[in-house]
């Protein structure tokens, strides 16, 4: 059972390092904030994979929604947020996120968890074990503007390719990204109607659709080669 979020895990390491060289070679600041996303959900990932071989390590399971519930959305809408032509809108969606990021993990250190949930995972992404109203507040408010943010860059590059005679590979880029984000926040509804299977199942997929989206907008965007002069 332990394989479906080790697959996971891997599909995030892959895709890290893969969105991480896109960064390396542009130096772009949305590349980063998608590397962060992926690196987080990776790490997120692998602290549940600790979860499950411990038999439910609290720590493990902090680390786990810290990375995967509270940081993977609003870093995701940073990303998108910098495709803008103004940079402020990314920075204050920033800003919020380290907010939320900071009252969530001072929340899941002090505050107790719900054992009983903790103990009855079954795979799922961890519904009912924290209960802390400061952390699930904070949660809310990251993942909903980070989801805003991905899917009004979307509606944007696609009013702009229709409008104004912009590239489709961004309108391409930007709903692939907003799709993937959109199935991994649909994982955890989908879990509730069945096991853990059909929770990292979704995740991965919806892994999958965002580097797409990722890797048409590297393509979208690359630099024209100039020809070697004779």
């Amino acid at each position: 059972m332990i394989a479906f979020p080790g697959l996971t895990a891997l599909v995030l390491a892959v895709l890290t390092l893969a969105v991480f060289g896109q960064w390396r070679s542009r130096r772009k600041p949305h590349q980063l904030a998608w590397t962060t996303a992926l690196a987080f959900g990776l790490l997120g990932t692998l602290a549940y994979v600790g979860v499950v071989q411990t038999g439910g390590n609290p720590w493990l399971f902090r680390i786990y929604y810290l990375g995967g519930a509270v940081l993977i959305a609003p870093l995701l809408g940073v990303g998108s947020a910098y495709l803008l032509p103004d940079p402020r809108w990314a920075r204050l969606l920033l800003g919020i996120t380290v907010a939320c990021a900071l009252v969530a993990g001072v929340g899941l250190a002090a505050l107790p968890l719900d054992r009983g949930a903790l103990a009855n995972l079954d795979l799922g992404p961890g519904a009912g074990v924290v209960t802390a109203a400061p952390v699930i507040a904070s949660v809310i408010i990251a993942n909903t503007l980070g989801t805003i943010a991905v899917v009004g860059v979307a509606l944007r590059s696609l009013l702009a390719a229709v409008f104004r005679a912009r590239p489709w590979t961004l309108v391409w880029g930007n709903g692939l990204i907003a799709a993937g984000t959109l199935i991994i926040a649909a994982a955890g509804s989908l879990a509730r109607l069945g096991h853990g299977v059909g929770f990292w199942g979704t995740m991965t997929i919806g892994w999958i659709v965002l580097y797409g989206g990722f890797a048409l907008l590297a393509a979208g965007t690359a630099p024209a080669t100039r020809p070697v002069a004779a």
